[in-house]
């Protein structure tokens, strides 16, 4: 007895390829359609195109694509506000991703930075707070806490962060200045000087000036 076989006609079989080909492109295009925003952004931050960068990094986050985290994305288009000059746009997308991922140092930087150009203090230095309970070493928050604290008079706190720094990093000329200029506000003439003497040796310009107004010497 002959052995039967079933068999799609050739008609059939085009039809099928054919289905499948269109069911596999529109699943496809589906799955692409919102995807590869966050790289596009990327490319455009390199090309210093901040509003194009912007606008992916919406998209992206409006996708929720997963090429990256979406607190990333929000500290990202933070920075891209901040370089338009949309502070408060900054701010809030720096408040999304703090929420999203409070233990980023990096977040609460931004944020207290932003508030610190903004003359926010309490501000600027609640967020430097938080990121030095994260890492009490972290010599740029320091420096940043410190600097606030010396535009808002409080010369002590501000001597406290910046000998921290010098502990940490001994060699650090701005730390080494900027405790100089608070001993000579102390009346503390020869310790200032003596600063002042170190940062210029270790190459900071604006020491050596200060290092010959203040006390009449070279560097």
């Amino acid at each position: 007895m002959m052995e039967q076989r079933c068999t799609l006609p050739t008609e059939m079989k085009n039809f099928s390829w054919l289905f499948v080909s269109i069911i596999f492109l529109f699943i496809v295009s589906c799955g692409t359609k919102e995807s590869g925003h966050y790289a596009k952004a990327v490319v455009a931050i390199d090309s210093s195109n901040y509003e194009n960068a912007l606008q992916h990094l919406t998209k992206a986050i409006d996708a929720k694509e997963t090429d990256t985290t979406t607190a990333y994305l929000f500290f990202l288009r933070g920075q891209m506000y901040e370089k338009t000059g949309s502070l408060d746009l900054a701010l809030n997308d720096y408040a999304e991703a703090e929420k999203l991922n409070p233990a980023d140092i990096a977040v609460h930087l931004k944020a207290g930075n932003v508030f610190n150009l903004l003359s926010r203090y309490d501000d600027a230095l609640s967020n430097y707070n938080s990121a030095l309970e994260i890492d009490a070493k972290n010599i740029e928050v320091l420096i940043k806490r410190a600097d606030v604290f010396t535009a808002t008079d409080r010369d002590s706190l501000a001597f406290a962060d910046f000998e921290k720094v010098i502990s940490i990093e001994p060699e650090n000329d701005y730390a080494i200045m900027s405790r100089a200029l608070i001993y000579q506000r102390f009346n503390q003439q020869e310790k200032c000087c003596a600063d002042l003497e170190k940062a210029a040796a270790l190459g900071n310009e604006t020491a050596a000036e200060f290092l010959h107004s203040m006390c009449g010497k070279q560097k």
